[in-house]
């Protein structure tokens, strides 16, 4: 099965637009849990008590910046025109 180039970028780029909201949602709901920034977070674990749900929830939101930004940067690529279709 064959689709048209143009069809592939579409398909990309929503999916691409799709992906980044949610990581935009995951870290809006860090970011109002905890109200605080990731940096703000970070930070005030280094000066409290070992909390588990904390970390875990840190090591999540950390993921979820790296994604944001791996995603951000993609759409950035694609909206340049720096991207292959294979």
């Amino acid at each position: 099965m064959t689709i048209e180039i143009e069809t592939a970028k579409k398909y990309y780029y929503t999916n691409l637009i799709y992906e980044l909201h949610i990581a935009e949602e995951k870290l809006s709901l860090f970011k109002k849990k905890y109200q605080a920034n990731f940096d703000e977070f970070e930070e005030s674990l280094k000066n409290q008590k070992e909390d588990f749900l904390k970390w875990d929830d840190y090591l999540e939101w950390k993921a979820f910046r790296r994604v944001y930004d791996e995603l951000k940067k993609n759409k950035e690529d694609f909206n340049n025109g720096n991207f292959k279709v294979a």
